[in-house]
């Protein structure tokens, strides 16, 4: 389970695209009903480029790739070609894909110091369609949990915004508005030292931060999500109510809006 960096990519501006410019800005919505999509590039002998390129040289070491068709493809960074991103969780030690069957990769490598992030699709998963991508997410790491909460102690949720009509006959029609995940984590036996310098820090960003609970890349679901920190600090209960075994606490999560 880890928690990152708010996207580096939040602007058009950082976005150059050489098909269907006006779609790009799908590549940082996080609503999973818009995408970028190629125009005129169904055919598996062109080249669909996307490049982000970010105002001042900043660390990266995660990149997620959401709902995307791309089943040839390469990432590389700071407009080299050889520099492809060598990758550390892989089904391959570098990010370049000839075969790829998986709509949603998330890549953890070494941190690289990063002006821009190029990604070159050519072949799809059926054969000469355009070329599409759901969310780009560029970030680096805040923290990894060195210990996964059991089942009992991890509660996700997609939670709807809904509108409800109580209708004449006594039925019910529902329209949802969105959904949102929220997630609850229960936590034991952290230590002080991990409660005061790791912890208490990620609850005083009091800003943004994404969370990925099983990122992967192969047979990852995509789940990803730009959250807060909502409620108290409560990492100060003793574990087992015993003051030498370290603290209890609840990170309670709740996504942005999109």
């Amino acid at each position: 389970m880890e928690f990152l960096k708010a996207s580096y990519l939040n602007t058009t501006t950082q976005l150059a695209v050489n098909s269907n410019t006006l779609s790009a800005a799908n590549l940082f919505n996080r609503d999973p009903a818009y995408q970028y999509s190629s125009d005129g590039l169904d055919n598996d002998l062109t080249t669909t480029s996307i490049v982000v390129t970010f105002d001042s040289t900043l660390t990266v070491s995660r990149l997620a790739l959401v709902d995307m068709n791309f089943k040839e493809f390469r990432v590389f960074y700071n407009g080299a070609t050889a520099n492809a991103l060598t990758l550390t969780n892989a089904d391959t030690t570098t990010s370049v894909y000839t075969g790829n069957a998986d709509a949603n990769k998330f890549f953890r490598f070494n941190t690289i110091q990063c002006t821009s992030i190029t990604i070159e699709a050519t072949k799809t998963f059926i054969a000469n369609q355009e070329k599409f991508l759901g969310l780009l997410l560029p970030t680096d790491l805040i923290l990894e949990l060195s210990r996964v909460p059991s089942a009992q102690q991890y509660k996700p949720r997609l939670v709807p915004k809904q509108v409800v009509h109580k209708l004449s006959d006594g039925g019910t029609r529902i329209h949802n508005v969105k959904k949102k995940w929220e997630t609850s984590i229960d936590l034991d036996y952290v230590s002080q030292t991990e409660r005061d310098t790791i912890f208490e820090d990620l609850y005083s960003l009091d800003d943004a931060f994404n969370f990925c609970p099983f990122g992967t890349v192969t047979s990852w679901s995509g789940q990803v999500f730009e959250s807060v920190w909502d409620g108290p600090f409560s990492f100060y209960e003793f574990s087992d109510n015993n003051a030498n075994v370290g603290f209890s606490g609840k990170i309670t999560l709740k996504e942005t809006p999109s």
